[in-house]
């Protein structure tokens, strides 16, 4: 039997003109029109929901521009609907258009379980003329409202929850036991107060665009805000699971690792942890719901899986089995097939990545608790113009569609092609049946607008009322938690504490293996080896000496200040965000760590070498409650399972210990927790890395304590090993406050030779201080970007990069990129540790042939800094080698400037950026493994995401000097020829000095300018 795959609708707004279906090349099942009322000659109500029930749905523009990293984008046009049954000739209600007055939006419905109440987010501006309880509904800002509708669809009451014209309230849903709402905000009400260097302010997120949006909690009165999760970019798209725990996506966004993924929260806030998705295939997952606990996907999220940006919110459907991995082809247990954890469930395959995806996108699925396992969601087909017309994309033969896909192609090729893709969308709702492959027409909306988060208002189980965590009251009055991680040699599928991060230099004297191996006794673990904790805890025992880690390092970060300049320029070439180092901790020999943390805080985890550098960078945020504690297996080991220091692991006492810590020793502890039972002063964070073997007894035969360890800045044995230079406070490293003054440093016989003595070369090395065209220190710019790459014929290689072709680059001297799969240290990974520890770690191969080690004629440059030095250096690189982490120092150039606001760049500049900077170049690009070539965020900083409010605030990071407009980065790069460094070919600037555009956007700048 020929199998035909049909198209949904020829044209875009009208998905009812689907008679009669035409067939789309390439063969293949999609039987997504069966049913439809169009096609069948009237209006069949067989698309029901177990029974003749309502739906609700939002309709808004389709020119809004819709992505994960916006977490509440706007535009005039949208309301609430509300359709009789699940029919597409049902009635249909639009009932907020007394409040939106067609110039406001909505968002996010939400279904009451017991079926009767609606609640919502709605924007309108405050001067529209209706009332609520006798007072404006508007605000002008997002709001929660709800709709009851208990004694008629269309004779509900409204009420509004939130009323803040200062912040935005987004996706409320139900908590169970008539405990109020969880929901998504920017309002930061705990975090704002509470910023890092003591500061208060609305941070931005990570790409410096949107104020940050938060999981917050309310009664069910809209008091008793409680803010819940502490995020450094989005939490989005909260729902409350079977078991009340709240489920939502989390935009991770440290360095490279730039993706969401699914999360699970207490409402509390306490047991925050990943659910699914850290490593999968594909970059962002939105909108999870759990499938139907009774039904045959019992224990699956269904997801839009879709790409960080491009595709207005629009992905491909993915069941997920996260009751039995805990990402994708990472099973629980080796009883699960290693194969799984994600599926498209539709019959043809749809696009997660960017380009086009020929079969449509789907976004905002709803499962159905109805015993059918069917879908509500909204679709949208494959249209692109060609020649100026809109066609679906099942006209296109396959060199159009080969390069619609391609999205490593150059900006002047995509502008020239014929065909573009550039429609809109016009998502419809439909109930999809993943069982017979049915794709049903529930609601179509008129041209110019999508219809989009269609929920079904009927009654569900009530998700059983979450039981809060106990706390320590002592240590919630303190504002602290406490984290104990098991053992550091407890890891994941990446081997993040094991062989890949480690290397022959590792290698203590002695020792065959820094880490010693064994087959793991749970019989379902699904690794092969695990580490020996049992011998390595031994002191003695070989393995003892051998294993490498020493410290833990805590790091908190440093968010942006919204409505301030000057932010990207201050932090430098770099994928990091500003950060402090919040202090040290011992690592027990069995790899365990013990410590209280400031609650309420984004923190990150290194574990480091004797020298102090970090074997993986930790490229997410954790958190922990006022008093909780909070347990980790390990270095991100496997999500289920027993932790391998446990059972008879951690139980064992090796006749080694000293006696005090054998006697003080209590079933189910840690060698951390023992530790701090006899000595709680290890539990606080300490100021310098200091290590000392509390364990081994050394009056036995064969006994030998590990090495002590002192890396201070000062009060250092010998005064030659403490910094001479400024010494970093409150764990902020500055570039030029603290790590230029090593290279200028006298030092040596004398006190005449400085490392500028011999590097002041611009094409080899420069250390100077001399200042850039960056505004920054030429040392810097040497350190941080490597050379040009020249093939053999000493011609530049090139590349595409945003659309353009520019010359490649080498390795640079210091390494500042980390990835979610990328797990290597930064300072073990940079070549220029390397030399200066005269110590060959982890650099790549590429890095060593770029950079050499000195010459035996040379000065040995392992001996050239202290050992102070040499701590300072490395912690400025693993923190991602910024210029300054701190926005408030004086000298930074960060500042807020109130004549550059909101309403001046939307009226006179944004229309010029949209126009000359967002369309191909500059735009958000997530860490899965298709992205084009080039498009990094350490290459491209200035993000256009198409929110004008986001899209503001990252263009302030472009601006450093309102009185030198053209020195800024938003006029000075496009105005060279060529923008971006080392272009070719390009004869004209993008945005040329003089041109209209160009005064328009000086003259912007210039009205920041203090008047004398």
């Amino acid at each position: 039997m020929t199998k035909t795959t049909f198209i949904l609708r020829e044209r875009a707004g009208d998905h009812r003109a689907a008679a009669c279906f035409r067939p789309l090349a390439g063969g293949g099942l999609l039987a997504v029109l069966a049913l439809l009322a169009a096609c069948s000659g009237g209006g069949s109500d067989s698309t029901t929901v177990s029974g003749d029930v309502p739906v609700a749905y939002v309709k808004r523009v389709n020119t809004l521009t819709q992505n994960p990293l916006n977490a509440a984008p706007s535009a005039p046009g949208g309301d609430l609907m509300i359709r009789e049954t699940s029919s597409p000739s049902a009635p249909e209600h639009n009932i907020t258009a007394g409040f939106t007055q067609g110039v406001g939006d909505v968002a996010d419905p939400e279904v009451s379980y017991d079926g009767k109440k609606l609640v919502f987010s709605m924007r309108c501006p405050a001067s529209n003329t209706a009332t609520i309880g006798g007072v404006p509904a508007c605000t002008g800002r997002w709001n929660i409202w709800e709709y009851d509708f208990s004694a008629g669809l269309t004779a509900g009451t409204f009420r509004r929850i939130t009323s803040s014209n200062q912040s935005d309230d987004v996706g409320a849903a139900y908590l169970p036991a008539g405990r109020g709402f969880v929901f998504s905000s920017n309002r930061q009400l705990t975090s704002s107060a509470r910023q890092a260097l003591g500061q208060s302010y609305l941070a931005l997120d990570e790409y410096e665009r949107e104020t940050v949006f938060n999981l917050h909690t309310m009664d069910a009165n809209g008091n008793a805000i409680t803010q819940i999760s502490f995020n450094q970019s989005h939490d989005r798209n909260p729902v409350v699971r079977p078991n009340g725990d709240i489920m939502f996506s989390r935009w991770e966004h440290v360095a490279d690792r730039n993706r969401f993924s699914i999360f699970t929260v207490k409402p509390d806030g306490t047991n925050m942890f990943v659910l699914y998705g850290a490593h999968a295939d594909g970059n962002s997952f939105l909108h999870p719901r759990d499938m139907n606990p009774a039904g045959k996907y019992a224990g699956f999220v269904a997801s839009d899986l879709m790409p960080l940006d491009r595709t207005q919110e629009g992905g491909a459907l993915m069941f997920i089995d996260a009751a039995n991995y805990s990402d994708q082809n990472v099973p629980a247990n080796s009883s699960v097939p290693t194969q799984g954890g994600q599926v498209q469930v539709t019959a043809q395959a749809l696009n997660y990545g960017m380009g086009i995806s020929q079969y449509g996108r789907v976004t905002t699925p709803y499962p159905l608790w109805d015993g059918t396992d069917r879908v509500l969601l909204s679709y949208t087909p494959c249209e692109v113009t060609k020649y100026g017309a809109v066609v679906s994309c099942s006209t296109l033969n396959a060199a159009e569609v080969a390069r619609l896909s391609n999205s490593n192609r150059l900006n002047t090729d995509v502008a020239a092609d014929y065909v573009q893709n550039n429609v809109p969308p016009s998502y419809a709702v439909y109930m999809f049946d993943p069982a017979s492959q049915t794709w049903l027409l529930v609601a179509a909306p008129p041209a110019g607008f999508i219809y989009t988060d269609p929920i079904a208002l009927q009654a569900r189980a009530e998700p059983t009322a979450s039981v809060p965590t106990s706390v320590d009251t002592a240590l919630a009055s303190q504002g602290l938690a406490a984290i104990e991680v098991r053992s550091v040699y407890d890891t994941d599928l990446f081997g993040r504490m094991s062989d890949p991060v480690l290397s022959a230099a590792d290698l203590a004297a002695g020792c065959t293996t820094p880490i010693a191996k064994t087959a793991p006794t749970d019989p379902l673990d699904t690794r092969a080896l695990v580490a020996d904790i049992l011998h390595i805890k031994d002191p003695a025992n070989a393995a003892y000496g051998c294993a490498p880690v020493r410290f833990v390092r805590a790091v908190r970060a440093v968010a942006p200040p919204s409505n301030a300049i000057g932010t990207r320029q201050a932090i430098g070439d770099t994928n990091f965000e500003q950060s402090q180092i919040m202090g040290y901790a011992m690592v027990e020999p069995d790899g365990s760590f013990k410590l209280n943390i400031p609650a309420d805080t984004p923190i990150a985890f290194s574990v480091l070498d004797a020298q102090g550098r970090a074997f993986q960078e930790h490229t997410n945020w954790i958190q922990a409650r006022p008093g909780e504690h909070r347990t980790c297996d390990g270095c991100h080991s496997p999500r289920r399972g027993g932790a391998l220091n446990s059972g008879m692991v951690v139980n064992t006492i090796p006749t080694s210990w000293m006696t005090n810590l054998a006697t003080a020793h209590q079933a189910g502890q840690t060698m951390a927790a023992t530790h701090a039972s006899v000595d709680p002063t290890v539990l606080t964070l300490q100021g310098d890395p200091v290590y000392t073997d509390v364990w081994a007894d050394t009056s036995q035969a064969g006994v030998t304590a590990r090495p002590a360890i002192a890396l201070r800045y000062t009060g250092n044995a010998s005064a030659s090993d403490d910094l001479a230079t400024a010494v970093p406070a409150n764990g902020v490293i500055n570039y030029p406050d603290h790590i230029q003054p090593l290279w200028t440093r006298s030092r040596g016989s004398g006190g005449a030779s400085t490392c500028t003595g011999c590097h002041a070369d611009p094409n080899t090395l420069d250390l100077t201080a001399t200042v850039a065209g960056t505004g920054r220190f030429a040392s810097y710019e040497s350190l941080m970007m490597g050379p040009p790459l020249l093939d053999a014929g000493g011609n530049p290689v090139l590349q595409i990069q945003d659309g353009v072709l520019v010359v490649a680059r080498g390795p640079a001297l210091v390494e500042s990129m980390a990835s979610e799969s990328e797990v290597v240290g930064l300072a073990r990974r940079s070549r220029l540790a390397e030399i200066l520890f005269g110590q060959t770690v982890m650099s790549s191969a590429a890095a060593q042939a770029q950079y050499p080690n000195p010459p035996s004629t040379a000065p040995d440059h392992s001996t050239m800094l202290n050992a102070a030095e040499k701590r300072l250096l490395v912690e400025w690189i693993d923190l991602g080698g910024k210029y300054y982490n701190d926005p408030f120092n004086g000298a930074s150039g960060v500042r807020t400037v109130s004549t550059l606001n909101l309403a001046t760049f939307e009226a006179t500049v944004y229309p010029i950026i949209k126009a000359s900077c967002a369309t191909g170049c500059h735009m958000a690009v997530g860490s899965n493994q298709t992205a084009p070539a080039g498009t990094s965020f350490v290459e491209n900083k200035f993000v256009l995401t198409g929110n004008p409010e986001g899209d503001f605030n990252n263009t302030l990071t472009m601006i450093s000097d309102t009185c030198n407009p053209a020195s800024n980065y938003l006029l000075s790069k496009p105005s060279t020829i060529p923008h971006p460094a080392g272009a070719q070919n390009q004869t004209t600037a993008v945005l040329p000095a003089g041109s209209a555009n160009y005064t328009a956007i000086a003259n912007w700048i210039a009205t920041g300018c203090p008047v004398p």
